[in-house]
């Protein structure tokens, strides 16, 4: 799980939800890539990190729709990997929103913002996933899937070097149980040369436990983002007028 890109977390939400693939990749059976860009050499192992170099220039560059039971605040506690061998289960305790803006139906929306990151705190290093790319391939009653792309950096929290240095790619798929939701991925990862590290993609599975109702944000913490102003332009200028929601008196 990636939140989203998502130890404790804290979670920078620029999207309440978050590997630029070469153009001469080639695909492996089953579909796994020979090989996607290498990481920037900012971002490479014994490079040492400062939180300057994250990106910034956040731009949301699409809403969409969520169904109602992916929206409001959910946390997780643990990670569960599929082996040969079995299953392996880790603590992965993170907490995150879904959902921005409603329309006037009720539907409620969230939008895509990249780039953007999450910081994941574990023993004595920090964890940086920085999402370069996020694509809704379903959202239904039933089902939501998405696409992550995204650089991983383990850091340390003394010396501050790069320990470890990833390109990422997981395809999420989220279901309904109960008020909960599962989300299982499948996740691909390659190492800073852009070489796959695994033969296959690993099958995670995260439970993600519903705390909180959706409560609409008008605005981003730092003031990055008017959500409400922008939603009603991203309504108006896609032809969905008829979906802007009601100005308040």
């Amino acid at each position: 799980m990636r939140y989203i890109p998502l130890a404790v977390a804290t979670i920078l939400v620029l999207s309440s939800t978050l590997c630029t693939h070469s153009a001469s990749a080639q695909v492996l059976q089953g579909g796994i890539e020979e090989h996607v860009a290498p990481i920037q050499d900012k971002f490479r192992i014994g490079s040492v990190f400062s939180e300057d170099l994250l990106p910034g220039n956040h731009k949301i560059k699409e809403w969409y729709r969520l169904p109602n039971w992916l929206t409001g605040t959910f946390e997780s506690k643990t990670l569960r990997q599929a082996t040969l061998l079995g299953s392996i289960e880790s603590k992965n305790e993170t907490r995150c929103s879904r959902g921005l803006q409603a329309d006037n139906q009720g539907t409620i929306w969230d939008a895509v913002i990249i780039p953007n990151y999450a910081r994941v705190k574990s023993e004595g290093a920090t964890d940086f996933d920085i999402f370069e790319e996020y694509k809704v391939l379903e959202s239904s009653a039933e089902h939501f899937r998405c696409e992550i792309k995204y650089t991983a950096l383990t850091v340390d929290d003394i010396s501050h070097k790069i320990l470890r240095a990833e390109k990422r790619s997981e395809i999420q798929e989220l279901i309904p149980q109960g008020k909960n939701v599962v989300e299982h991925s499948k996740q691909m990862r390659y190492d800073q040369d852009g070489k796959p590290l695994l033969r296959h993609a690993r099958k995670l599975e995260v439970k993600l436990f519903h705390t909180d109702d959706f409560v609409a944000r008008d605005k981003s913490p730092g003031g990055t983002f008017d959500y409400k102003e922008e939603f009603r332009q991203y309504l108006s200028e896609s032809g969905l007028s008829n979906l802007l929601p009601k100005q308040e008196d």
